[in-house]
């Protein structure tokens, strides 16, 4: 399960996980999956210009031609992600959009790919740290 940060390293090449992410992308084609959070949390930052892109419309069509040409699945959203994410919050001290990602994770059974060593903590969840992957 792909996180926020996974994403933005993709959109800035000068990110120092830019070069790593690219590599896991070509490596797992189709075997990834965007949680819906993600965009979600993506789209807001965008939109109140924490995350700066020249036109926004555009960008998020790249990124949807990213996702096809790399086989990406995005994830559908469901309540059962949103009941633990409450869980998670309440145990974890997690963030909103954290609490989130590793509900959808851990209710689907997916190992959660991030930068954030955060997701450390919960047993709950299969925690990768992307360098694991390359």
């Amino acid at each position: 399960m792909i996180e926020l940060d996974f994403l933005i390293a993709l959109a800035r090449s000068g990110d120092k996980h830019h070069e790593e992410v690219l590599r896991i992308l070509e490596t797992n084609r189709g075997n990834l999956t965007i949680s819906p959070y993600s965009l979600t949390e993506l789209d807001l930052l965008v939109w109140s210009n924490t995350f700066r892109v020249e036109e926004q419309r555009r960008f998020f069509k790249l990124l949807n031609d990213t996702v096809n040409y790399y086989e990406i699945d995005v994830a559908r959203s469901s309540p059962a992600h949103i009941a633990e994410a409450y869980g998670l919050r309440a145990n974890y001290g997690l963030t909103f959009f954290d609490s989130l990602h590793a509900a959808m994770s851990i209710t689907q059974g997916i190992p959660l790919l991030s930068y954030d060593r955060s997701y450390e903590r919960v047993k709950e969840l299969q925690y990768v740290p992307p360098s694991e992957l390359t």
